[in-house]
């Protein structure tokens, strides 16, 4: 792609976001010319920016800060925003550099994540300035904004009802009404704009290389980084990833067969355990019940409101990640003791998963290409085969609304393309309800020089699981040390 010309007099190359100076006409009028000197050199020496770093309101332990980022990296001399970025200080007397964390979800906030839950060891903390941020559309840089009345999606199981026509026409409402109130970046915030802003923050901090660990929906970027500017990565950790080579039909099968593994894995935990709440019930059988009471309108939740099949499916979702198992089996006890709603629905009329501005990145990753009813209706017959005792996966709802939406993937589903760029260290656990095992084991195959470290466990996020796993991790990246071929990490 070319370069742009900035209004400074400096040329933007679209690719990189570097900046260099054109010369000046020698013709020119000795005033303009003179006028677009002094422009023009003060625009090449504020590039690349730099953060002004100050104490962060929340926790002086922390520096806040930001830099600006052009809404649209094709048009890098646009408007821009200003992207919120965060940053714990190296403890250790010789830092070897900067580590980015990269924020998953999506939609989760870098900043709160690094101030409330940093899971980085205090080996890591010697070694680097560890720095995370706001992803575009996330907390604090410009985030994502709709009409909130929108945001509770309808029911996306077709026994509610609702045909795929009508759930379409409502992720049109939807994206027109974040287009309106957020503005243009709504439809900039694919994980490229994100891999791009990651490479702005490289240049801001004054690296040439940085590290990147990146957790779930943060490997999408991650990954992104690594094929734009391999040169520039000195280690990549993906941790609990995402295969962006699947097409819809096969990231909707894989997701239903994680689901029904791990939920399987908690039925088989609870015959063991006494201490179960649910131990020595059928509860493969119990969940049956609850899903047709859900697909009926019939089931509470603890409000006394209903709950749907999909709302169902994700709240025990959610318990795997951990994975929380007791906490599970008392979820899915009240459930059993709690009375059915009866009589007319009370208001609100139940809805399926709640939308989270945020979380609409993944329409602008993936293709969900269901173009009529019979192949929605098929999709749904496959997903609660593979699911098995689960039924179904909550990315079901996400798929029927992205299926349906009007921006297209900035960057469609492929294999990896690197050219260079460092070895790279994959880690999954076997178990995991929302990244399964086999996306990994597919990325590291695909990837140049990488290797997939297997954590023999459950839950979602492995790095930070068993001193095992934070070993592997701190190996490579403070030294560039990559487990051998085949590395196993017991289970907790």
């Amino acid at each position: 792609m070319g370069a742009a010309r900035s209004s400074a007099g400096c040329r933007v190359r679209a690719r990189d976001g570097t900046i260099g100076c054109m010369r000046l006409r020698r013709n020119m009028i000795p005033f303009a010319a003179a006028l677009l000197a002094v422009l023009s050199a003060g625009a090449c020496r504020s590039a690349p920016p730099t953060v002004a770093w100050h104490p962060c309101p929340e926790s002086a332990a922390l520096d806040c800060g930001s830099i600006a980022v052009p809404i649209d990296w094709a048009h890098p001399d646009g408007a821009t925003i200003d992207l919120a970025v965060t940053r714990k200080r190296a403890t250790g007397t010789h830092p070897t550099g900067t580590l980015i964390s990269l924020p998953g979800g999506p939609g989760t906030s870098g900043v709160d994540e690094l101030r409330t839950q940093d899971q980085f060891s205090p080996a890591l903390h010697d070694a680097f300035d560890i720095v995370s941020f706001d992803p575009r559309g996330v907390g604090r840089s410009h985030p994502i904004r709709c009409d909130q009345g929108l945001l509770a999606q309808p029911d996306t199981a077709p026994e509610s009802g609702h045909t795929l026509a009508e759930l379409q026409a409502y992720a049109h409402r939807l994206a027109d009404s974040c287009r309106t109130f957020t503005g243009p970046l709504f439809e900039h915030v694919d994980e490229i704009s994100v891999a791009r802003d990651v490479d702005a923050l490289r240049a801001a901090l004054g690296r040439s290389t940085v590290a990147l660990y990146g957790r779930s929906y943060g490997t999408m970027s991650g990954q992104a980084y690594l094929e734009l500017f391999p040169q520039r990565v000195r280690a990549l950790l993906i941790d609990s990833v995402d295969d962006h080579s699947l097409d819809g039909p096969g990231f909707l099968a894989a997701e239903a067969r994680a689901g029904g593994d791990t939920f399987g894995e908690f039925v088989s935990w609870c015959d063991r355990e006494a201490a179960c709440a649910l131990h020595g019930s059928d509860i493969p059988g119990l969940y049956d019940r609850l899903w047709d009471s859900a697909l009926h309108g019939t089931l509470a939740d603890s409000h006394g409101r209903p709950s749907t099949a999909l709302g169902l499916s994700t709240a025990v979702t959610q318990r795997l990640y951990q994975p929380d198992w007791t906490a599970l089996a008392n979820d899915l006890a009240a459930l059993r003791d709690r009375p059915p709603i009866s009589g007319p629905v009370p208001w609100p009329q139940p809805t399926g998963v709640a939308v989270s501005a945020g979380q609409l990145a993944v329409c602008s990753d993936w293709t969900f290409d269901i173009p009529d009813q019979a192949r929605w209706t098929d999709l749904w017959s496959e997903q609660n085969r593979n699911a098995g005792p689960l039924h179904a996966h909550f990315a079901w709802a996400a798929a029927t609304l992205c299926s349906g939406w009007p921006i297209p993937p900035a960057d469609p589903a492929h294999l990896p393309s690197v050219t260079g760029g460092p070895a790279v260290l994959v880690m999954n656990s076997i178990h995991d309800p929302a990244t399964p095992y086999e996306w990994a084991a597919a990325v590291a195959a695909h990837t140049p020089r990488a290797t997939l470290l297997t954590y023999d466990g459950w839950g979602h996020g492995v790095y930070s699981r068993t001193p095992c796993t934070t070993a592997a991790g701190d190996a490579y990246l403070i030294s560039g040390t990559v487990p051998a071929a085949g590395t196993h990490c017991p289970a907790a």
